[in-house]
């Protein structure tokens, strides 16, 4: 009975090993308790915010899920320390030396910390959402997450991009779904100059109004429409206007328009010129005539 209670008494007692490791095993699993307890309250506030018709951005979610974790794990940490006799001494050093400490932790771990903040910043900030389609240096894709670190952007070739937040919160980028995910489609064609340029427009407008990636008319009654806008070395440039539902249905619709256009105008007997170039080798140029010696030109 006694050894039961010894027993017993060091489990309970954080000043043994025993104890230390029963307080870490508990302190671990109130911590994993309480995380998923708050993962299912914000994603049910989600849902009834949704039913009340104020509906939550999910970035904002996505990032709140991460750092209350961090924070939940930290806090257990810092309650494991406070607890433990040989370890509360070094608690006390630290918050003693906290501006030291706060100093040496910012410059070690300074690059961590700037894509945190930068986190934090674009959460608040929402220059793009998870699900936007945006372009960054260049790239076209998706918004896939936001961690406490990093951005995932699954490109149109399905790849991920990873880009640390604070590169992108000091990076200019288009985003195509904020406000307004419609998309201005400009394909532009090249007619020689003897084509009847009403005819070429009239084909134009006709391949676009097929165009299964416009959108309707009753949501863009001013297009489609086609404008002449050069006069190059060897062509007349048109540019067709229509617009789209998204950048998605933009790349369809100028691959369909491109390829349809072609072949009406093979169909039609409207050329698409390109430039022309004369090679001349010089085995078949004519020999250099030379004077002759009474002042007159003679054979070579």
């Amino acid at each position: 009975m006694d050894w039961d209670w010894l027993q017993a008494k060091n489990l309970l007692d954080p000043a043994t090993a025993l104890g230390m490791a029963a307080l870490a095993v508990f302190l671990f699993l109130c911590a994993f308790v309480v995380s998923r307890l708050l993962t299912q309250l914000l994603k049910r506030s989600n849902w009834v915010m949704g039913h009340l018709g104020r509906r939550v951005d999910p970035t904002v979610i996505a990032f709140t899920l991460r750092l209350k974790s961090a924070v939940v794990y930290l806090t257990a940490m810092v309650i494991f320390v406070a607890l433990v006799p040989q370890l509360r001494g070094v608690l006390g050093t630290l918050v003693a030396g906290a501006g030291i400490t706060a100093i040496v932790v910012g410059l070690s771990a300074k690059s961590s910390l700037s894509n945190i903040i930068s986190g934090f910043s674009l959460a608040i900030y929402r220059p793009f959402r998870i699900g936007d389609k945006v372009t960054i240096e260049n790239e076209y894709g998706t918004v896939e997450d936001i961690t406490l670190r990093h951005t995932v952007l699954r490109t149109w070739e399905n790849k991920r991009l990873i880009l640390p937040n604070e590169k992108i919160d000091n990076l200019s980028l288009l985003n195509h779904s904020i406000i307004d995910p419609k998309i201005l489609l400009r394909v532009e064609f090249g007619v020689s100059y003897d084509t009847d340029i009403d005819l070429a427009r009239r084909l134009l407008l006709e391949e676009a109004e097929r165009c299964p990636h416009r959108l309707a008319d009753t949501l863009a009654p001013d297009l489609p429409v086609v404008r002449v806008i050069s006069h190059g070395d060897f062509s007349i440039g048109l540019r067709l206007l229509l617009w789209t539902a998204d950048m998605g249905e933009a790349w369809l619709g100028r691959y369909w328009l491109l390829e349809m256009v072609k072949k009406r105008f093979d169909a039609e007997g409207v050329e698409i010129p390109f430039p022309y170039r004369t090679l001349v080798y010089k085995k078949d140029l004519p020999p250099p005539r030379r004077e002759g010696r009474d002042g007159g030109e003679g054979p070579a």
